[in-house]
């Protein structure tokens, strides 16, 4: 156990967290902070410096370089839950827990999905900028209820689960695609064994996985082809998941009607011309977790995690990545 003379060391790649946060850390430890995307050299030269014992991950890339960079580290917290930008076999091999927050965000994530569909259904962007411009287009313009659609969720954890609860006023036929789901789906959802099946039937698809070898890519050219060609899709999980290209050519071509988009293949884009100028598409920067609730709550259970590893305890099984090295 650490003396209060001598606190811990902790890093935060990003220039902030919560007040909250701050407060609970600052008891007993230093807080470095790096500017957001900073480099792994970046990152791992600030953790060498500081001799971290805990590092909170909110940006950039953290490598093997990073995590061999303090021989003292012995936990990882990211605040939030994709921990695609972690080498978590390279932690895992130093016996290094790998912690997500579990709880604090599945709630704003599935209001964004929300969000997008909404905005593609009431061309809210498109119109709000006409207005501005002048335009009143009362007299021509026509949109699309939700109401009785088919909503194809692929990945059914707690933020799709908790889509499904928001969409139930809107009556929509709600299908399933999650080969690694345990139990029953609720009632009144339908569950496919294949995706094919799913895209083939929905009118919107909105992807809720995680970032994997096994889903990188997962929509590409023939999957997008599968959909209807009045069908939406929507990506608040990660960028990789769709092959970007793929969706640019099936936009441009008319094989589906709409995208939005809150995640893409490279952050920020770099192929932002060719994506915008493909179709009818809404676009946020990676935003869908960042509410002023859900970022005091990713914080504080960062913190939390970082405090419990720190002060010789064992976290509970929900937030951590890597179980097996508690054995």
């Amino acid at each position: 156990m650490q003396h209060n003379q001598d606190p811990f060391s902790v890093v935060v790649t990003s220039d902030r967290i919560s007040s909250e946060a701050m407060e609970m850390l600052s008891e007993k430890c230093r807080i470095a902070f790096i500017g957001s995307y900073s480099k792994p050299s970046v990152i791992a030269q600030v953790v060498a410096d500081n001799r971290a014992d805990g590092l909170i991950v909110r940006t950039g890339k953290i490598s093997r370089e990073v995590i061999q960079a303090s021989p003292r580290l012995r936990v990882i917290a990211k605040h939030g839950i994709g921990v695609d930008n972690v080498d978590v076999p390279a932690a895992t091999e130093l016996r290094i827990p790998v912690l997500i927050s579990a709880s604090a965000n599945y709630r704003s994530v599935a209001e964004h999905a929300l969000a997008l569909m909404l905005s593609l259904a009431k061309d809210i962007p498109t119109l709000d900028a006409r207005v501005r411009g002048g335009h009143w287009d009362k007299a021509n313009y026509c949109g699309v209820e939700l109401f009785g659609k088919g909503l194809g969720l692929v990945g059914f954890g707690r933020i799709g689960r908790r889509l499904a609860e928001l969409l139930t006023p809107f009556g929509m036929n709600v299908m399933v695609f999650d080969p690694f789901m345990a139990g029953e789906v609720p009632p009144g959802i339908t569950r496919v064994q294949e995706i094919g099946a799913l895209l083939k039937a929905v009118d919107i698809v909105s992807l809720h996985l995680p970032l994997t070898e096994g889903t990188r890519r997962l929509i590409g050219a023939a999957e997008l082809a599968m959909m209807k060609k009045t069908a939406w899709l929507i990506n608040t999980a990660r960028g990789e998941i769709i092959d970007e290209k793929a969706l640019i050519d099936a936009l441009k071509g008319g094989i589906i009607a709409a995208a939005g988009l809150d995640t893409f293949a490279q952050e920020p884009p770099e192929n932002l011309d060719r994506l915008c100028g493909s179709g009818k598409l809404v676009l946020t920067p990676h935003v869908g977790a960042a509410t002023a609730e859900s970022i005091v709550r990713m914080a504080v259970e960062a913190a939390r995690n970082v405090l419990t590893v720190l002060e010789g305890k064992k976290p509970e099984q929900a937030v951590m990545v890597n179980p097996e090295i508690y054995g």
